[in-house]
């Protein structure tokens, strides 16, 4: 359900607000549809788009492939945008599963670049470099819920403080 408000917002994109919740099959082959939804619904906010779009697919392939949830369970997906520029998507799953090194659950975290050949352990660090921030935390059901934000530029008479020396 798309909660668009009669106010365009402000600014020259005239931003509309977007609330989105999907809840999807814990399957790879779903990623195609998140894609297009996510894209859908933040057409109105080109700046992020593209790179919303894909980290919403990189973390909802981290939830069916490193969690319960690809083991026939299911991944909630949460989109916000606000009038401001700011977009926030939010994936949950149904817990880590354990890790056969370890025997303990997995914890979403980067990988360090041990082998840049190596095909997998990028998708936090692209998250990381594609956001303005991210972070998870342990689901009340004991999953993980993995959080990506993308804050908007600050306008341009506005200056970060350099610190005093």
């Amino acid at each position: 359900m798309t909660d668009t408000t009669d106010d365009p917002g402000p600014g020259p994109g005239r931003l509309r607000a977007v609330s989105e919740f999907w809840e999807l099959p814990g399957d790879p082959a779903f990623c195609p549809d998140l894609r297009r939804r996510v894209r859908d619904r933040l057409a109105g906010f080109p700046r992020v788009v593209g790179d919303a779009e894909l980290v919403a697919a990189e973390l909802f392939a981290n939830a069916c492939r490193h969690t319960r949830s690809g083991q026939g369970g299911t991944v909630t997906v949460s989109l916000s945008a606000l009038h401001t520029g700011l977009v926030l998507i939010t994936v949950a799953d149904q817990g880590p599963r354990t890790d056969p090194r370890t025997g303990r659950p997995r914890v979403p975290q980067p990988r360090p670049p041990d082998d840049p050949l190596t095909a997998d352990g990028r998708g936090l660090r692209l998250v990381a470099a594609l956001t303005t921030d991210w972070g998870h935390w342990t689901t009340r059901g004991g999953g993980h819920s993995v959080w990506a934000v993308f804050a908007p530029p600050l306008p341009s008479f506005v200056r970060p403080r350099r610190p005093r020396s």
